[in-house]
């Protein structure tokens, strides 16, 4: 072992031929060593205060056989300074006994002149084993400046910022405890994180810490609500990073700082003028300049719904709580609101205690149970105001925009007048718009449909879009949901909303079934996805033509049937059970998945996930809705999610469109998501010519 700086050994002895035979053991061992003879040991202590900090001692050789030293008092000497150099004693016998007694008395070890190959080897690993403690100090004590420069700025810093090691606060700067109102010589270390909350936030609070210490959390906002040191409740957006204390993996909790702060003048004025200053929901003029603009613009998938929400005997609380008090009400009930709303909602005040709003959602039945879960939330919650406490009830108007209503006068109008008739009902409850479409308009659909849609079949004016699967739970890559879109006359994607009824009425989705199955064999031999999950009608399960026909289509493509899952509605499958047992059966063994999709809003979910042999369960994206807010949601879909392990099939939770969302199932422990929070529709738009091909090669869709 070579050493180009030089091994800095004192040598205490009385002896010159002692320090010579060391110096040429070294020399010989490849060491340009500095070896420094001292015959008292009293001089000791200046010679180690004196040594520069560039070239310190790297060893002490002791001549243990000369009376004149003592070694225990050198051993002490040694003991008492930060950084010394190993000690080792030299006799004229070495044995396992005296070698024992050096290391009692602190010395590393015991070597002897005349074994020259083990005195270089000892000497080598002590000078090896002392370097590496002097280097890992050197890095300890970086380290522990960097440590003390991130406390500093953690405290300095104007984001409240806590620090969790296992559900466990182990540090909170003042700006934190400012926040929740605490003094600033409060320690909430070794304090349970989840206590800060509000109980009915923790379960999807939970869920996003363990994500986020599995690389799984995106950086989003997560909406909770805290229990300030006074007992009120501040809601915050707060937002996690994964950072590691003291070597060991924890979650970083940050809540910016008011972005007011950054905003100019003018932003600010801005803000002003288009927001409410009470709620921060836009005022009614900026909402419908913003509601005109969101619905010129087309809707990439589900659909939209326009929403009127009115408190219930208002005059009632105003007597209760008095006048002044009522404004404060509005802020609370506002905050409500706000929960449960998605980043691409657009919501305002319309004044006085009229809220409205715009969603956009996956169906219908998502849109009245987002509703619903609203309406539960208010009446459940008593609000406190001034040191008074009242409850509330509230009444939801629902009209969904479509092609003969979407002007935002009408929808309004609508929606308003859905609210009153469930006032004038009793109030607390969600009411739909009865809007009337009887059979003459029905029929003038169809005859416009029908024709378009036999004309997209034969001139393949179909497209597919696909919506990525992603991992949550469970790892999985290179899976996608298949859509289907209808392709206009000016090339503009129409959703199957438009057309899939008409469809449905006149015999032709199983048609729209094939040609999916086709394009998407195609698309599996173009692109070689891991998984497609493509949708079966009533039609198509009930069709005892189906499998031949895919039999046949699969001999000529390059697919591996276990790269498409075909999927059934639950209430599809619930009505043909016997049928749809059958099915998937004939469609497994042949090598294919199947999957049963929209579970849990049937009746029977639970026997239909344990009579119908399938490889993945897909739950309804209703139960999405508010999931965070909704423990009798949690619980449904935590069973099914628990009877789907245990069966070894997949789940995937449909229409996750937030965060607090996927932290809750995490924590129920779903598999994967699919959504527009996981990811945006990526589109393809098949190639025609390959889709003309393949179906030239195994017949016509």
């Amino acid at each position: 072992m070579g050493d180009s700086v030089g091994v800095q050994i004192v040598v205490l002895t009385s002896s010159d031929d002692n320090v010579a035979a060391v110096n040429s053991i070294l020399r010989e061992g490849g060491h340009a060593s500095h070896c420094h003879r001292l015959d008292d040991q009293n001089e000791l202590p200046e010679l180690l205060a004196g040594q520069p900090r560039s070239q310190p001692l790297d060893l002490l050789l002791l001549f243990a056989d000369e009376s004149r030293f003592d070694v225990a008092a050198v051993a002490r000497l040694l003991a008492r300074r930060e950084q010394a150099p190993p000690l080792l004693l030299a006799r004229e016998r070495v044995d396992e006994q005296s070698i024992a007694d050096a290391m009692e008395c602190g010395a590393r070890d015991v070597v002897s002149l005349t074994h020259r190959n083990r005195l270089l080897a000892v000497i080598e690993r002590e000078l090896q084993a002392h370097r590496l403690r002097l280097t890992l100090d050197k890095l300890l004590s970086s380290a522990n400046s960097y440590k003390q420069e991130l406390r500093e700025l953690m405290a300095g810093a104007s984001d409240a910022i806590v620090d969790i090691q296992e559900g466990i606060i182990v540090a909170a700067n003042p700006a934190w405890l400012a926040l929740l109102g605490h003094p600033e010589d409060a320690d909430l270390t070794g304090e349970p994180f989840m206590d800060l909350f509000r109980k009915s936030d923790r379960p999807g609070l939970k869920g996003a810490l363990v994500a986020c210490l599995k690389d799984k959390w995106q950086g989003d906002a997560l909406h909770v609500v805290a229990h300030q040191a006074d007992g009120n409740e501040l809601p915050l957006d707060i937002r996690l990073e994964k950072v590691s204390i003291d070597g060991e993996p924890a979650v970083r909790v940050l809540v910016p700082m008011d972005s007011n702060a950054e905003k100019t003048p003018t932003e600010l004025l801005e803000s002003a003028v288009c927001k409410d200053p009470s709620t921060g929901f836009y005022h009614r003029h900026y909402f419908l300049q913003e509601l005109e603009t969101r619905l010129a613009q087309p809707l990439g998938g589900g659909v939209r719904a326009m929403v009127y929400i009115r408190p219930d005997n208002f005059a009632r609380v105003h007597k209760d709580i008095g006048l002044l008090a009522t404004e404060a009400l509005l802020l609370r009930l506002a905050e409500l609101l706000r929960e449960f709303m998605q980043p691409t909602d657009l919501y305002g005040r319309f004044g006085g205690t009229m809220f409205v709003a715009l969603l956009e959602r996956g169906t219908m039945s998502d849109v009245e149970a987002w509703a619903e879960g609203l309406r539960k939330a208010v009446a459940e919650q008593v609000f406190e105001v001034e040191q008074q406490s009242t409850t509330l009830t509230c009444t939801i108007g629902l009209v969904e925009v479509d092609q003969e209503l979407h002007e935002p006068a009408a929808l309004l109008v609508e929606a308003e007048k859905a609210c009153r008739q469930g006032r004038e009902a009793g109030g607390n409850r969600v009411q739909l718009a009865r809007i009337s479409t009887g059979s003459t308009s029905i029929r003038q659909a169809d005859a416009l449909w029908v024709p378009r849609l036999r004309h997209a079949l034969m001139k393949n004016r179909l497209r597919l879009v696909h919506q990525p699967v992603t991992s949550l739970n469970e790892e999985i890559e290179g899976v996608f949901d298949t859509r289907v879109r209808l392709l206009d006359e000016q090339d503009e994607l129409i959703l199957p909303s438009e057309f899939m009824p008409a469809a449905e009425r006149n015999g032709l989705v199983k048609n729209i079934d094939r040609w999916v199955i086709g394009a998407s064999f195609s698309f599996c031999a173009a692109k070689r996805p891991n998984l497609v999950f493509v949708r079966l009608s009533r039609d198509s399960l009930i069709d005892d033509t189906l499998f031949d026909w895919l039999q046949a289509r699969l001999q000529n493509t390059r697919v591996r049937p276990a790269q498409i899952c075909f999927q059934v509605m639950e209430e599809v499958v619930s009505q043909h059970l016997k049928h749809a047992k059958s099915v998937a059966g004939q469609l497994r063994s042949a090598g294919f998945l199947f999957a049963v999709d929209h579970l849990g809003t049937g009746r029977d979910s639970q026997q239909v996930l344990k009579h119908v042999p399938m490889d993945y369960v897909k739950i309804d994206g209703s139960l999405m809705q508010g999931l965070h807010r909704n423990p009798e949601n949690q619980r449904l879909v935590g069973q099914l999610a628990t009877l789907a392990r245990e069966q070894q099939i997949h789940t995937i939770a449909e229409r996750v469109e937030d965060a607090n969302t996927m932290a809750v199932l995490w924590q129920l422990g779903i598999a994967h998501i699919q959504g527009n929070y996981s990811q945006m529709h990526g589109v393809v738009l098949e190639d025609t010519q390959t889709i003309r091909g393949l179906n030239a090669r195994t017949g016509s869709a």
